[in-house]
């Protein structure tokens, strides 16, 4: 999706200064196409940014895991195709305030590294103002093909100059049933404790880098571990322990969490 919304090299991009001085800087036209009829860039700038940024907020842009699925998704936000100079003043707005997702299966990150490499400074400046990118990490192996792509990642991250500030979370839905999500729990603390494994035969750049992954995969963890705790109140301890596959006395002694 980022590579679609990229400009025509005809067409420069005019990037902003900061958050408060946005790509609509010029002044509105002297006169409207119509007599007596405003157009849209008849508008004072300071007003046509908050329309900008309001619609930014509320578009969301999806880049798949692969260039198979991103041939599936939509070609162009549809403000950017009514002019160029509307592109121009909104693709710096989009890329710096829209929330952008971006789905990785099994730490394959090649489609978001070629997507990333393949962006203009100016693109890549008005994404690391963006509060909003999230990787979302869909894991169904742990390989050791699969760590080393995610080896690869941390080391192209490691050694870029242009870090966008990627925010982790772990996409796995809640199957409901509380057998399931302890089986689910189970599957997490596993990839977790593999990730951890992993930095510690890490640099200390790379353990950098791979920390935020390792928090995510906790944080579901936790909070799939609380759902099981509090649903189905008619389950007790024991059958809860027996789900995990976890003994009473284990319990007792504090073992009720298995790796």
């Amino acid at each position: 999706m980022l590579k679609k919304l990229r400009r025509s090299s005809k067409d420069a991009i005019i990037y902003p200064g900061s958050r408060h001085d946005r790509t609509a800087n010029g002044p509105a036209c002297p006169a409207a196409a119509t007599p007596g009829k405003l157009t849209f860039f008849d508008l004072p700038p300071e007003l046509r940014n908050t329309i900008y940024e309001t619609l930014a907020r509320t578009t969301r842009l999806v880049l798949p895991c692969d260039r198979k699925r991103q041939k599936t998704a939509p070609s162009v936000v549809g403000l950017l195709a009514t002019s160029k100079q509307v592109r121009r003043e909104y693709l710096p707005v989009l890329f710096a305030t829209a929330p952008i997702i971006a789905d990785v299966k099994d730490f394959d990150f090649t489609n978001l590294m070629r997507v990333v490499l393949s962006l203009y400074s100016t693109e890549l400046k008005a994404l690391r103002l963006n509060p909003r990118l999230t990787i979302q990490l869909r894991s169904h192996n742990c390989t050791r093909e699969n760590l080393n792509n995610l080896r690869r990642w941390l080391l192209t991250r490691g050694d870029s100059l242009d870090r966008l500030p990627w925010h982790y979370e772990v996409a796995v839905a809640d199957p409901g049933h509380v057998y399931a999500r302890v089986r689910l729990l189970r599957e997490l603390e596993f990839y977790a404790e593999r990730l951890a494994r992993l930095q510690a035969r890490l640099s200390d750049t790379l353990k950098w880098e791979l920390q935020p992954m390792v928090a995510a995969f906790d944080r579901k963890a936790a909070a799939l571990d609380n759902a099981i705790m509090g649903v189905d109140k008619g389950l007790d301890v024991d059958s809860r322990n027996a789900a995990r596959g976890v003994s009473s006395s284990s319990s007792a002694t504090g073992g009720g969490r298995t790796g």
